[in-house]
Formats: C-alpha cells, sequence, structure tokens
C-alpha cells in the first residue's frame, strides 16, 4: 500500500514538473559566487541568507550546497523558514533575523534557532524557553543605529542590559545592526551607525558580556567596505549573482544563479490592425507573427513588461505585445525568423552570447531585482542544475 502510494506520488511530482515554464536553478554558479564572495572577506564568518525561499532560489537546495561547501551559518525570516530548513536535515546554525512572538520562544529553544533579539521585552521570555536546557541559549542582540527598523535603539540598551543581567539561561553571542545605506559606500549615515554600533559593542563589554560575533555587512557593504566585516558577514543577493549596486561587479565576479525560462505555446500569423490580448492595448502595425507564451502574472512575470518587455528566442529578442494576463503572455516574433511552437523562450537570463538581467527587468516594472527574485510564483517548478 505504501508503496502504491510513494509511486502514485512520484508520478504527480513528474507531471508537475513537466511544465514548460522553469526557474533554472545553477548550483554550479551558486558556490562559484559564495567562494568569489568568501575571498572578499576571508576573515570573517559567512551567513547565508536564505529568506525568502533563498530569495526565490528554493531554501532547502541552496542551503545544502552552501553547507556542502563549508557554510556554517544561515539567515532566514521567519520561524516557519527555519523549521523547514531543520525537516530537511539541515544541521547547521540557523539564525532567525526577522523577529518572533513570545509563543515562538519554546519552538525557538527546542530546534536551537538562533534569534536575532531586538526588544528587551524578548529576553525574560527566550529565558524562561530556555529554562531546562543544559547550556546558556546563544542570542544576538540586534541594534537599531539609524536604520529605525527592528533593533533596540542607542537609548534602550542600557535599559536591555539590566535584563540581561537577570536572565540566567542566556548567552550574549553576537550583537548586529541594519545598514540602512550600505549601497553608497560614502554615505555619511553609514559612518555614524557604525559608530553608534561600536559604542553599543564597548558598553555590552563594559557590562560584562563577551558577544563573539559582531555582524552589520550585506552584500554592498562585504564588497565596498572592509571596514564593515568585523567577524561575521551576511550575504543575500550577491550570493544569487545579482549585484546590489553595479559597483560591485567591479571588485568581484558574479554569476546569476537563477534562468526565468519557458517555451513557445503557439505561434499565429496575423494581419496589421490586429488588437492584441486583453483592452487592445497593443495593435499590430504590420503583418505580425505573434508568439504565445505559458507564463504571466501569477509566475511572477509581471504585468508591466508589456511596455517594454523583451525575451530571448533562437538568439534573439523579441518584444512583450498586449497586456501581460494571469497566465499568458504574447511576444511579437516577426523578426524572429522560423519561431515554432516548442522554442526555448528565456524570460531573463542567458541564452547563447546574449543575456536578459533580472535587474534590468526589474528597472522596467520599477521594482528592484530582490522583489522580481521573491516573487517567482510557487507553480513555477525549480529544476536544479549542478
Amino acid at each position: 500500500m505504501a508503496e502504491r502510494e510513494a509511486a502514485k506520488q512520484q508520478k504527480i511530482l513528474s507531471f508537475s514538473c513537466a511544465r514548460p515554464t522553469v526557474a533554472e536553478i545553477d548550483l554550479h554558479a551558486l558556490v562559484a559566487n559564495y567562494h568569489a564572495l568568501r575571498a572578499v572577506a576571508r576573515d570573517a564568518e559567512f551567513m547565508a541568507v536564505v529568506k525568502a525561499d533563498a530569495y526565490g532560489h528554493g531554501a532547502v537546495e541552496v542551503s545544502h550546497a552552501l553547507a556542502r561547501q563549508g557554510c556554517r551559518h544561515f539567515g532566514v525570516a521567519t520561524l516557519g523558514e527555519a523549521k523547514e530548513l531543520r525537516a530537511a536535515g539541515l544541521e547547521e546554525r540557523i539564525y532567525l533575523m526577522g523577529g518572533f512572538f513570545a509563543q515562538e520562544a519554546p519552538e525557538l529553544v527546542d530546534l536551537d534557532i538562533v534569534p536575532f533579539v531586538a526588544d528587551a521585552a524578548a529576553l525574560p521570555v527566550l529565558d524562561s524557553a530556555a529554562a531546562a536546557n543544559a547550556d546558556p541559549f546563544p542570542i544576538h542582540l540586534k541594534l537599531d543605529t539609524g536604520a529605525t527598523r527592528l533593533g533596540i535603539t542607542s537609548e534602550d540598551l542600557p535599559g536591555a542590559i539590566e535584563v540581561l543581567k537577570h536572565c540566567r539561561n542566556l548567552e550574549v553571542e553576537g550583537v548586529c545592526t541594519l545598514l540602512a545605506s550600505a549601497a553608497d559606500p560614502s554615505s555619511p549615515v553609514t559612518e555614524r551607525q557604525l559608530e553608534a554600533f561600536v559604542r553599543g559593542v564597548a558598553m555590552l563589554r563594559g557590562a560584562g558580556f563577551n558577544p563573539r560575533y559582531q555582524h552589520v555587512a550585506n552584500s554592498a557593504a562585504t564588497v565596498l567596505r572592509a571596514d564593515t566585516h568585523f567577524n561575521m558577514i551576511r550575504v543575500g543577493l550577491a550570493l544569487y549573482g545579482l549585484p546590489p549596486v553595479p559597483a560591485v561587479i567591479n571588485t568581484v565576479s558574479l554569476t546569476p544563479v537563477m534562468t526565468f525560462k519557458t517555451r513557445l505555446l503557439q505561434v499565429k500569423r496575423v494581419a496589421a490592425g490586429t488588437g492584441v490580448s486583453y483592452g487592445h492595448t497593443f495593435v499590430t502595425a504590420r503583418p505580425s507573427v505573434i508568439g504565445v507564451l505559458p507564463v504571466g502574472y501569477a509566475d511572477g512575470y509581471r504585468r508591466g513588461l508589456q511596455n517594454g518587455g523583451e525575451v530571448l528566442i533562437r538568439g534573439l529578442r523579441a518584444p512583450v505585445v498586449g497586456a501581460v494576463c494571469m497566465d499568458l503572455t504574447m511576444v511579437d516574433l516577426t523578426d524572429v525568423p522560423g519561431a515554432a511552437a516548442g522554442d526555448p523562450v528565456v524570460l531573463w537570463g542567458g541564452s547563447g552570447a546574449d543575456s536578459i538581467s533580472a535587474i534590468d527587468v526589474a528597472h522596467q516594472v520599477s521594482t528592484i531585482s530582490y522583489e522580481l527574485l521573491c516573487t517567482v510564483g510557487r507553480r513555477v517548478p525549480r529544476v536544479y542544475r549542478d
């Protein structure tokens, strides 16, 4: 009975992966990016940020691939993300960066998930949850040094230290902060934040705490400002091969990890003056060849791409025309000789000598590459290539 059910599930899985619209994940590129970024901050511990399903790349597969390369620290945003990694057998250190609620504290302790603590009120809750532990439970204090997001402010830090003195079951293993303007290496905001961070660490040490890890650097700061490395870095977007700012690629070579691709579903010839898709927002100015792609905004291919979007077919660029639908997108194939149903189509990524960057696609729809990657839909299979 169990074997029959397993065979049934495998059959269902094979059908689900037969969809032509996929996000192809190049694990070889991921590993190359990891080693390139490690070399930039060789003396610091490396935390791979795998929140939001590893920026849409698949947190389980990405984390295991990096763990095989020696990465020992992984950052997530929610307890659910951390639980998924533990359930998948990841034994390395997992950090909960996005905050937590009191009722989640016992599970954090049970699963050995190290939280970033951004509020002194959370300290007694964690201390109580960790009371049964043989060893003190590690935490990382999150300081708000000027980003005005999660974190303990400089004004509130003395009070938090007093609370910590009564928490016998906790260990302040680390202290961290978020840089608000790391993309601009000359920003005076970063200077002020680093000064506030150093003061905060000194205050903790003066009170008898000795945090092993200090970390502030994200992808941009890791590459552009060595003075932010301290002894741990937290790398997200650059790990997936996209520079957070153009200056990054002048220092480190990165390869995009995700290729978003599909296949031509239908090709049709239409006369001049033919309206295309909802509202006829595009009308052909000449006899044209229109291709239909089985991808739409439900998959993460944004509606705004009807205004200037392009795809790669047979090594040539074809413009997106008409409104992008929930499940379908139309492209003008008039200048792509021989295009036929079944042809591979690259939405972003490389094809032959040409490529379309996810960064450029994001600019076309007035967003950032982070959001674009994270919104590739769950119904798009991730196909891993090593």
